[in-house]
């Protein structure tokens, strides 16, 4: 009862003041005249609302980076949020082949120092958190970056600001709102290697003076694919599905209010594994074993199915002395995804035919992870001393539902190289005899078909935060200071696959602490185009609870709850235009991160007294440091009558555990943190040129790389294993003739093929997942 009559409140307080200001939301344009073309614009005056208000770029005392739509869609189609990215400096985005999986990482945070924690970068959409601890909390859906506008990517402790899981930055997607003009377009994209063909279709109306509407969809369906499973007639990256939106604005003096209503229905692409055992290493395949890569057979389900319903309600109101502004989402999502391993039935008959023991082919892993999450953010802001002070003070609330089951399928009956196959249901028991030597499967299979795993959890943070900037002559001093106040609650049951027989005990644990976040900076403008600063700030992610079974015999128990773990970070920057066109950024900043929050294992092996597999679950590991430097360079040029741009930027970053904690399975001291590349980098070329009456032609070069680094956190357990160097091309070239576009693009261009995750058990490899080869395709747009 108390949280409905929060929400309700919330909403009522939501549709009485306005939303959430998005600068350069404007409705998709026609392609440029030449006349627009020749103009060159200072591109550090690029409006982004980083401190939850209006500035430029240039006057933001951090590094951030906006991304327009446009620019994005330049490179080539976005398909990801890795395209969103990359080309942001000392931002990583690790796709691992399912979006169920991915992460974002920035400075230094890492992607695999604790998978089933909450991320430690923000993910925001218009200002609202759209994060969770579920599985799929730690990257933003599709629906997210559909109509979009720009991308915020904000680095370094956003903590004081953007509370929780903010700890190294955060991200801030805007999408398009309704703007009053008639307007919209559609387009055709067809990618060839997929054989996928997205519709998509956008229409902007203005109803009155007051009153605009904002309708979108998109469909995606496709027929190929890369990665291909023979048995089922089935792609592991296949997609298809649906997007759509509603948007309705009112704006009447100095009110203006935004509705948005979306939905997402799709079925997105799970990760294939390929096996890569080497021989002598594990006794149940003596000679070792390399499966195929592309072609991979599998006789059970490997799919992923993902929904989300949202509603955001976003206000704006001119008091006079301040702005009020009001931000309200209410968002349910589900995710079901089924993965196995790599080898079907026919494999393991030729391992039976060899003697040898093989790889159980039934088993698998079936995830069903629900999540509803309720949005509220209150903040005035305003201006005193004739503008040299600016304030800002805030309300903001987050409640979240979870529910996460877990089913695991394993062999109701002993493995052997003589064995039989047993699987089914305990209803509808199934035998397979792959040899004519096979034993065969025993009346009542004598083992569990596997284990069922129920996790529903609740969470609720609370926050009060403000700040103040006072301006003395070219001299800019900024507070910003935050108090939060977390609380989660987690429950957890064990049954026998297909039964209500519990397995163990049920748990519940509760985790709650208060947290308080702060950042200072300093700024001086050398010149209207030039600003050097100093900021230091500090940001956390927040902690919780594990969700596992204690084995009285593991080498490393499992704790039940872990904390919060704290950063603390130094920047210096500059931000200037070298000429009128072209904008250099260079920082360099130092952070520490105390309780780090790291990923073991309980130390279980069925061989060793465990007599079971391991569990994986969160602690506090230790203090880990990260130094680096990032510089960027944005330049438009007018060359032989059309337009060049250039962006370009380089990242160094050095991260290591320089502390650890007393504690079974802690990363090793002095040990590099895990998924964070040495040198990230990249390079976007985009050139626009007349080629007749009402007609242009581009062309688009894309480049992003990383080198150094390691996969996962280094313990006595575990190895080092070196990430691999990525260098990924994308071109696009087309022709614009009035409303027309039609665009011809290819990413991966120089087909680079690498293993983004390599799987072992301590040092024996066992699979890998691979990046996508070279795709093309092309894409036809009309716009009005």
């Amino acid at each position: 009862m108390v949280r409905l009559l929060a929400c309700s409140s919330a909403a009522l307080i939501a549709a009485m003041v306005p939303g959430v200001v998005f600068a350069h939301t404007a409705d998709p344009a026609p392609a440029q005249t030449q006349a627009q073309q020749g103009q060159s614009t200072s591109v550090g005056d690029v409006v982004v609302t980083a401190r939850r208000r209006e500035e430029a770029v240039r006057d933001v005392p951090s590094t951030i980076t906006a991304q327009g739509a446009e620019a994005l869609e330049q490179k080539s189609p976005i398909e990801g949020v890795g395209d969103l990215l990359q080309l942001v400096p000392g931002v990583r985005f690790n796709g691992v082949q399912s979006e169920n999986l991915a992460e974002v990482s920035v400075r230094g945070s890492g992607t695999q120092r604790a998978t089933s924690a909450d991320s430690a970068v923000g993910l925001f959409v218009n200002g609202a958190y759209v994060g969770s601890s579920t599985l799929g909390g730690r990257n933003f859906k599709r629906v997210d970056f559909f109509d979009l506008a720009r991308v915020e990517a904000l680095e370094g402790p956003q903590g004081a600001l953007y509370g929780r899981n903010s700890e190294f930055g955060s991200i801030n997607i805007v999408l398009n709102q309704p703007v009053f003009r008639n307007g919209g377009r559609a387009s055709v994209t067809y990618t060839d290697d997929l054989g996928q063909v997205q519709s998509t279709a956008i229409v902007n109306r203005q109803i009155s003076d007051k009153v605009a509407v904002r309708f979108g969809a998109q469909v995606t369906g496709q027929g190929g694919g890369i990665y291909y499973n023979p048995n089922q007639d089935k792609y592991y990256d296949h997609t298809d599905g649906y997007i759509v939106r509603g948007q309705i604005r009112y704006s009447s003096g100095p009110l203006d209010v935004n509705l948005m209503v979306d939905a997402q229905d799709m079925n997105l692409p799970t990760f294939v594994n390929q096996w890569v055992v080497p021989a002598g290493r594990i006794a149940t395949l003596p000679q070792g074993y390399t499966g195929p890569r592309y072609d991979v057979p599998s006789d059970v389900p490997n799919d992923l199915h993902q929904t989300v319903q949202r509603a955001m309600l976003t206000a704006k109101y001119d008091l006079g002395w301040a702005q009020l502004t009001s931000t309200t989402m209410a968002m349910q999502y589900h995710s079901v995804q089924n993965f196995a391993a790599a080898i079907d039935l026919a494999t393991e008959a030729s391992f039976q035919q060899q003697g040898w023991i093989g790889l159980y082919p039934l088993g698998g892993t079936r995830t069903d992870v629900k999540d509803k999450t309720f949005y509220q953010d209150v903040h005035l802001t305003g201006d005193a001393l004739d503008g040299k002070l600016q304030w800002l003070g805030g309300i903001e609330g987050l409640w979240q539902d979870d529910d996460y089951n877990r089913d695991i399928r394993t062999s109701p009956c002993a493995l052997t190289a003589t064995s039989s196959i047993c699987g089914g249901t305990p209803a509808t028991p199934l035998c397979y005899k792959l040899i004519p030597t096979a034993a065969n499967c025993p009346v009542t299979f004598p083992l569990a078909f596997g284990t069922r795993r129920v996790v529903p959890s609740s969470y609720s943070s609370a926050a009060v935060y403000g700040s103040m900037k006072y301006d003395i002559g070219q001299l800019s001093l900024s507070g910003e200071l935050r108090y939060s106040r977390d609380n989660k609650e987690a429950s957890q049951s064990d049954f026998r696959l297909y039964t209500t027989t519990p397995v163990g005990t049920p748990s519940t644990y509760e985790f709650d602490e208060d947290n308080v976040s702060y950042a200072a900076s300093a700024s001086y403008k050398l010149s209207r185009t030039s600003l050097i600063y100093a900021r230091m700030g500090t940001g956390y992610r927040a902690g919780g609870v594990n969700n596992g079974s204690t084995v009285a015999a593991a080498p490393n128990p499992l704790q039940p709850t872990y904390g919060n773990e704290q950063t603390t970070s130094y920047e210096a920057g500059l931000k200037t235009n070298l000429t009128r066109n072209v904008f250099f950024r260079l920082s360099a900043y130092q952070s520490r991160t105390k309780d780090a929050i790291a990923l073991v294992t309980d130390g279980c092996t069925v061989t060793n007294a465990c007599l079971q597999a391991a569990t994986n679950f969160n602690i506090n590991g230790g203090t880990m440091e990260v130094k680096g430097v990032e510089a960027s360079l944005d330049s438009v040029w007018q060359v032989a009558n059309g337009r060049l741009t250039l962006g370009l930027n380089g990242a160094h970053q050095d991260a290591k555990w320089d502390e650890v904690a007393a504690v079974a399975g802690a990363p090793i001291l002095g040990s590099i943190v895990a998924q964070t590349p040495e040198w990230t980098y990249s390079a976007n070329v985009n050139f626009r040129h007349p080629v007749g009456t009402n007609m242009s032609g581009f062309v688009n070069v894309a480049w992003n790389g990383q080198e150094g680094g390691g996969q996962d956190t280094v313990t006595t357990a575990t190895p080092f294993i070196p990430l691999e160097t990525v260098s990924n091309v994308d071109f696009r070239t087309g022709l614009d003739f009035r409303q027309i576009e039609v665009a011809l693009f290819v990413k991966n261009v120089t087909n680079q093929i690498i293993p983004v995750l390599k799987l072992q058990q301590v040092d024996i490899p066992l699979a890998n997942r691979y990046t996508r080869p070279r795709t093309w395709g092309v894409t036809a747009t009309y716009r009005w």
